[in-house]
């Protein structure tokens, strides 16, 4: 059988201490500095949180600024609307002021047309308001 060679208990101590000192970056003067692992989780925790935060305010920037493009464009379209239904107010009175100009205008003809009517229909009436060519 192959043997297993012993180590003594004071060479695994010594390894493991110099293993810490490694794994610390060298240490302090010979001694082990204590590094927790609560002091682990809170930088991790830190670093975390710092990412977070710096996430969360990129993305509410974002917001806030697709939030003011949309309030700009409906400010525009807002612009527009005011512009559009002014426009059309003074076209539908431009509008009506011309249909009561057809009307008189119509009712002119019409007045017109029903008096020529009438006189066409009653030649004799006519006749007799024309002056007489003999001068009587």
């Amino acid at each position: 059988m192959t043997e297993i060679p012993i180590v003594n208990l004071n060479q695994v101590e010594r390894g493991v201490e110099e293993a810490s000192r490694n794994f610390t970056n060298g240490g302090n003067g010979g001694d082990v500095p204590e590094i927790t692992a609560a002091q682990r989780i809170d930088r991790i925790g830190n670093m975390s949180a710092l990412a977070i935060i710096e996430a969360s305010e990129t993305t509410a920037k974002d917001i806030e600024e697709a939030g003011q493009a949309a309030a700009d464009i409906a400010a525009d379209i807002m612009k527009e609307a005011q512009q559009l239904a002014t426009e059309l107010r003074e076209n539908g009175k431009k509008m009506s002021e011309h249909l009561r100009q057809f009307a008189v205008l119509a009712r002119k003809v019409s007045t017109a047309m029903r008096d020529t009517r009438a006189d066409a229909l009653n030649p004799s009436e006519n006749v007799e308001s024309l002056p007489n060519p003999d001068g009587n």
